[in-house]
């Protein structure tokens, strides 16, 4: 439990400084440290849950509306989705599968951030990936790559991108924590009341994050977030405990 806060408390500060990445960076370390997949997805959809209401209630009157509600609207059937394949699938082999997707994401986010592109808002593409994050929400948690992706290919502005993905991370956390008890998917003794004793530490991560984006390069810092999630999943396919 305490590597467990020092990695949520790591995973908090970057993401507060960054607006995504908690999940990215808490699945593969959580599953390393050796907590199981269930409890770990529980667990991140809880702490993110309290962690990003408190940054969508600061920057609530800078959420665009129409882009988070299309979010949210497209991740319902993709939570359901991610729910079944986590009950019927071996968590060992789930586990190297989300080491592989993080590397592989991380690699493309790298890429993504240095790539030009038509910037006109989509309803069909928010949507996508609205399922696409849900679907990734239940089965590992790492819910925020595809709005990730679509805020980058809009170029949405700093605040704006922050705030959208704070209110999307909220109800997809809820969403999701009650779509996997729903289904059978998630016990209720898989989310350990020791684990709630993390929120502080994720709380106080996220408040310095918040304070220490102004300051840092956006550019190096997330080079830096990017080149951490790729080494997570790399130790984690490989299985190094």
């Amino acid at each position: 439990m305490l590597a467990g806060g020092v990695v949520v408390a790591a995973a908090s500060l970057l993401s507060g400084t960054t607006g995504f990445g908690y999940g990215l960076v808490a699945t593969p370390l959580l599953l390393l440290t050796g907590f199981s997949l269930p409890f770990v997805v529980a667990a991140n959809l809880a702490v993110s849950f309290v962690m990003r209401g408190t940054v969508a209630y600061r920057f609530r009157r800078e959420v665009d509306r129409r882009r988070t509600a299309l979010l949210i609207a497209g991740s319902l059937p993709g939570l359901y989705l991610g729910a079944r394949v986590l009950r019927i699938h071996h968590t060992a082999a789930l586990e190297a599968a989300i080491g592989a997707l993080v590397m592989v994401l991380a690699a493309w986010l790298a890429v993504r951030r240095r790539v030009g592109g038509e910037v006109r808002p989509r309803p069909a593409l928010s949507l996508g990936a609205g399922l696409a994050g849900g679907f990734l929400g239940t089965l590992s948690s790492l819910s925020g790559v595809a709005p990730v992706l679509l805020l980058t290919r809009e170029r949405a502005r700093p605040v704006s991108y922050i705030a959208d993905l704070a209110v999307y991370f909220v109800a997809t956390s809820a969403l999701g924590l009650a779509t996997l008890l729903a289904t059978g998917s998630l016990q209720a003794g898989d989310l350990s009341p020791d684990v709630f004793v993390w929120l502080p530490v994720a709380l106080a991560g996220n408040a310095a994050g918040l304070a220490l984006a102004p300051r840092v390069r956006e550019d190096v810092f997330r080079t830096v977030v990017l080149a951490v999630v790729f080494v997570a999943g790399a130790m984690t396919v490989a299985g190094v405990r």
